[in-house]
């Protein structure tokens, strides 16, 4: 790992601008750099918000890919468990949003040290260059960490960042920036390599582009051929505006083998600064390297023979400890040393000032190797100095005691006092119940603490949008608690700033979809939803709805704890939706040998079935082809079912089938090796994919729960199965009708 040691050394020096470098590679047969990755605008509204709001954009192209090779190959890195590698060195990668007076601009950053984290310049603080932006001022900086799934802020924390950079070089086109508080204690951080890159070398590329949810290229991502051109890394991972500062991962070493930075949109190629340059350049990030930690990759393992810039980088490394040492001792004779081997090191004029004043003015020459003077008085006792004022008191709460053992959530609660001086819309007591109420809930959790101040910090600084009105002939906003229960969820399909938008939303995904509902939030946006689900199936529910194109992809499950009201349209309460219920009319599943009805994408049994209705279902017919009606159905879902099985009446009576086992061989010719003498009943209607449940034997009978193509679902009824050899007794599972003798009543 890299520390960062040296965080008040001076800010780094301008050696050319990358239009320099855009002209070196001009003059090689290689593809030309833009100077830049793009760069996309967001409102400055949704600044302290991990769902960034965009309507207007910056950067010419706006959604055009930086790079595409081919398929575009930039996933979610939502596709692979918390525990996988991708998603594990993605913990260090998180989002930088930068606050201008224009907008917010979205770039990425990974964590370096404690507090310390690594981007481009030409993201901060560059963004004032771009005169795409129009921006002339970084109004703040924040990274957000643990952005992993689209809209969903569970698990993210939000980080200030100082728009100061430790240390910034324009040409290598890096900065390292300092986080208020320590975000590598949850999230840790990355380590760095000075090797130097091989040609073809398989890399990994983890950012926000777009500003969205962390994605990862890693199909078709590797080092180009040639890898090295001058002071550019070259590889072929596809990104997109956002992925600025993006760290570009050696898939062998793990390690962060360069820093995204641009791309041509003419040639198959991306660029990025090698890591070996910015750490020979940087004297912050090289004052954390252990001896041998940077090697040369044709070396062996082995420590490369010191080179004049090394040694250089050495000696420095050297005198910043020293001159560190000496400030710690307050000492004479520890700065006399500092003087006698690091003459024209940059704190030397600072050690000479005090050997001046403390010890006899020489003319700055090494002078004594002692003190003469006694050492000076102990100081008086000082006051201790708390994170916060309030700190002081004796009578603190968990949440308080949180606060003030812990910089970050400090710093926001001095942010939050600010934005609630500076606003009217609040009042004192309201402030003390959500005090009372909402933080101190929390109690010592910090990632909690902190995402509640976050959410007060946005809502005192913009006022809340006024509720709807509470009728409108046309429709009325139903204030109450929507938060749903620990076992279900809310599938959220968009946000939108007004019920008009929200309508509009609805109008052009689901017009036919009678389920839909839309709630008014407490933080004034309009949330659009698909319907209720369990926790348990939500996973695979947005899966197949997302694979069917039914919702937006970036759809996602929620307990609704921020809905405060629903609109509901007419006179009716509940539900509702944004659009209209279509006109149709009642029909009930019929009973049948299957005792269910597919329902299937399109009027064909060739089309694949979305869903199975049991029979005495109520359904709405909306339309038909043929011998198909297009229904939707108790539950919103919309397909096409044959309609000679639907009925205008409620079946009589549920439909009852019984089975018998036959045309096996008797019970005395059991063998498992030959499978004679037993059927198996399996957990699904396939023998390969099906795991073996129990067995029934000849003239078994077995109750026959659903029918599907050449299998039944049955539950033994009597005979041996009730105690069957193998397996468990009383299992419900599938076997074949080959060897079932199947009556319905």
């Amino acid at each position: 790992m890299y520390d960062i040691t040296s965080t008040d050394l001076p800010g780094g020096d301008t050696v050319r601008h990358l239009i320099a470098l855009t002209a070196a590679f001009a003059a090689t047969s290689l593809p030309e750099p833009a100077s830049a990755q793009e760069i996309i605008g967001f409102d400055r509204d949704s600044y302290g918000s991990v769902v960034l709001k965009r309507t207007q954009s910056a950067g010419a192209g706006g959604m055009q890919f930086e790079l595409s090779v081919g398929q575009y190959n930039n996933e979610s890195i939502q596709n692979y468990s918390p525990q996988s590698v991708f998603a594990t060195m993605g913990h260090s990668v998180g989002r930088l949003d930068i606050l201008t007076d224009a907008g917010i601009f979205p770039c990425t950053a990974f964590i370096v040290s404690k507090k310390h984290i690594l981007t481009n310049y030409h993201c901060v603080p560059g963004i004032l260059d771009n005169t795409q932006t129009g921006a002339t001022r970084i109004d703040a900086v924040q990274f957000v960490a643990g952005y992993v799934q689209q809209g969903v802020e569970e698990g993210t924390r939000t980080y200030t960042v100082s728009p100061a950079p430790v240390e910034a070089h324009e040409d290598l086109d890096y900065a390292v920036l300092e986080v208020l508080g320590n975000p590598s204690a949850e999230y840790g951080m990355l380590e760095l390599s000075g090797g130097v890159p091989q040609d073809g070398d398989p890399y990994w590329v983890i950012g926000h582009p777009m500003g969205e949810a962390q994605r990862i290229s890693r199909e078709k991502c590797r080092a180009n051929r040639p890898a090295l051109s001058g002071h550019q890394l070259l590889h072929t991972c596809d990104t997109l505006p956002g992925n600025s500062g993006s760290p570009v991962i050696d898939t062998s070493l793990r390690q962060v083998i360069g820093l995204h930075h641009a791309g041509s949109k003419r040639d198959a190629v991306n660029f990025a600064i090698p890591m070996k340059d910015i750490l020979k350049r940087s004297q912050v990030l090289v004052a954390g390297l252990g001896s041998g930690v940077v090697s040369d990759a044709s070396g062996g393992g082995e420590t490369p023979p010191p080179t004049e810039d090394t040694a250089g980088a050495d000696k420095t490394a050297m005198c910043d400890g020293l001159y560190a040492e000496a400030k710690d001792l307050n000492q004479c004779f520890a700065y006399d040393a500092y003087l006698s081997l690091c003459e024209g090191h940059p704190y030397a004029v600072f050690a000479q000032g005090y050997v001046a004043s403390q010890c006899g003015d020489t003319g700055g020459e090494n002078v004594v190797t002692h003190d003469p003077t006694p050492p000076a008085p102990p100081a008086p006792p000082q006051t201790p100095t708390y994170l916060r004022p309030w700190c002081s008191s004796a009578n603190l709460n968990n949440t308080e005691w949180a606060i003030c053992n812990d910089a970050y959530l400090a710093g926001l609660d001095e942010q939050m006092s600010r934005a609630y001086s500076s606003q009217s819309h609040t009042s004192a007591s309201q402030q003390g119940s959500w005090r009372t109420g909402t933080r101190d809930a929390c109690g010592s959790n910090t990632s909690c603490i902190s995402r509640v101040v976050l959410d007060r910090i946005t809502y005192l600084n913009n006022p809340p949008a006024p509720p709807p009105p509470t009728n409108t002939g046309s429709y009325r906003s139903v204030r109450g608690n929507y938060t749903l229960g620990s076992n279900q969820c809310y599938i959220v399909t968009a946000s939108r700033t007004s019920v008009s938008e929200a309508q509009r939303f609805i109008a052009q995904w689901f017009p036919r979809h009678t389920g839909t509902r839309i709630f008014h939030a407490s933080n004034g946006y309009y949330g659009v939803v698909y319907e209720t689900t369990s926790k348990s199936r939500a996973d695979a529910r947005l899966a197949q709805l997302k694979s069917q194109g039914t919702i937006p992809s970036d759809s996602y499950c929620s307990v609704g704890s921020r809905y405060v009201a629903e609109i509901v349209y007419g006179s009716g309460g509940g539900g509702g939706g944004g659009a209209p219920a279509p006109s149709g009319y009642t029909m009930y599943v019929d009973n049948n040998s299957d005792m269910s009805l597919n329902v299937r994408s399109g009027p064909s049994t060739s089309n694949r079935i979305v869903t199975e209705i049991p029979s005495g279902q109520t359904v709405t017919v909306v339309g038909s082809s043929g011998k198909w009606s297009n229904i939707i159905t108790k539950g919103g879902t919309r397909g096409w079912v044959y309609s000679p099985l639907l009925t205008s009446n409620r079946p009589s009576a549920t439909r009852t089938c019984t089975g018998w086992v036959t045309g096996l061989r008797p019970i005395s010719q059991y063998n498992t090796s030959t499978g004679a003498g037993f059927l198996s009943v399996r957990s699904e209607p396939n023998t390969r994919t099906g795991r073996r449940l129990t067995e029934l034997y000849l003239g078994d009978r077995v109750t026959v729960l659903r029918q599907s193509g050449n299998w039944a679902m049955v539950r033994c009824a009597s005979g041996q199965c009730k105690s069957p050899y193998r397996g468990i007794a009383g299992a419900t599972g599938w076997a074949s009708k080959k060897y079932l003798r199947i009556q319905c009543n």
